[in-house]
């Protein structure tokens, strides 16, 4: 019994070893230099000066169950400020055939997408430059602990996702809500769709999420139910596209935005990218609308991309007279 006992530790333990060693590494890394010209509101608000740096970091692993189904696992690391974010990419999803099963947090197809057309990075990306009020994401919950299910269908895919606890990363933190104040609040759902409808060269992005306010708690006047939808469409050309998106956000506060971004690029070459955009922000909250001209371009090395970025910004964060210039040179290293 007992060397049937070792040899079953050892056995588990090969297979431990064995996974670790299959396990797939994957990262990247972004490093660059950012400036701003132009209006500033207070000492605090002068836009952004100095190197830049993002680094992503992704461990997974993927297999065959015994009922024939598929698996991946996966758990990041991103570290862009002082703290690490360890719930970054963390899941588990199976897939049989065009279907997949996922459960964790961040990795799952979500509103924060956009079927404009870019040279490198998102354009609320490049916008941040210049540390604008623009932004792509109506407060998409896919960053909580949730369920999501996809379903690949001939015109695209269609996702659904489920999240019991805003805000739940699943780290036990809100493990007092959890038993008391939040247990039947802060749900959220949110449905997409991404697909061609079977057309080349055509992409289409529309969804909608729904956020719950917490209902034990008593809410304060001004508060609702939070909303988003987002929608829109590119088609490319070849070394031409262009396409358009809008997103708006009914927040929990009792304040609407809306986002929208008109995006044009042309590749002369493969490894040379020009773009031109031009993002609108409105608030129910402001009097004045953010509008902002982004022109990139980017340069393909192999291992390494080179990214050029100019943003011009008027009504910057919606203050009348803000007006801000901004550029950027980043590197985007994957391995």
């Amino acid at each position: 019994m007992k060397k049937t006992l070792l040899l079953t530790s050892a056995l588990v333990s090969s297979i431990a070893l064995t996974s670790v060693a299959n396990a797939e590494v994957k990262g990247s890394m972004k490093l660059g230099y950012g400036f701003s010209d132009g209006a500033s509101n207070d000492s605090t608000d002068a836009g952004t000066q100095g190197l830049l740096r993002e680094t992503q970091i992704d461990m997974s692993t993927t297999g065959e169950l015994d009922n024939g189904w598929s698996y991946k696992a996966n758990a990041a690391f991103e570290a862009e400020e002082a703290a690490i974010d360890h719930g970054e990419g963390t899941y588990i999803e199976f897939s049989s055939g065009d279907t997949l099963i996922h459960f964790g947090q961040d990795g799952f197809t979500n509103l924060d997408d956009s079927a404009t057309p870019t040279t490198g990075s998102a354009l609320d990306t490049i916008a941040d430059i210049v540390n604008t009020a623009y932004s792509r994401n109506p407060t998409s919950p896919y960053t909580s602990a949730g369920l999501g299910i996809s379903q690949k269908t001939p015109f695209g895919t269609i996702s659904a996702l489920y999240v019991p606890q805003v805000g739940d990363n699943g780290k036990g933190t809100l493990t007092a809500d959890h038993k008391a104040q939040d247990i039947d609040g802060k749900a959220a759902y949110e449905v997409k769709f991404k697909g061609n409808f079977g057309i080349d060269g055509l992409n289409v992005v529309a969804g909608m999420n729904d956020r719950k306010l917490d209902t034990d708690d008593a809410a304060t006047d001004g508060t609702r139910d939070g909303q988003g939808i987002v929608y829109g469409a590119s088609y490319n050309f070849g070394t031409f596209a262009i396409g358009a998106s809008y997103m708006e956000d009914e927040k929990e506060s009792g304040t609407t935005t809306e986002n929208t971004e008109y995006g044009v690029t042309f590749a002369p070459s493969d490894k040379i990218s020009l773009g031109l955009a031009i993002l609108k922000h409105e608030s129910s909250a402001a009097t004045v609308d953010e509008d902002t001209k982004l022109l990139t371009v980017g340069y393909n090395l192999g291992p390494i991309a080179l990214e050029l970025n100019y943003a011009d910004v008027e009504n910057r964060n919606v203050v009348s007279g803000a007006d801000v210039t901004g550029a950027s040179i980043n590197t985007s290293v994957k391995f």
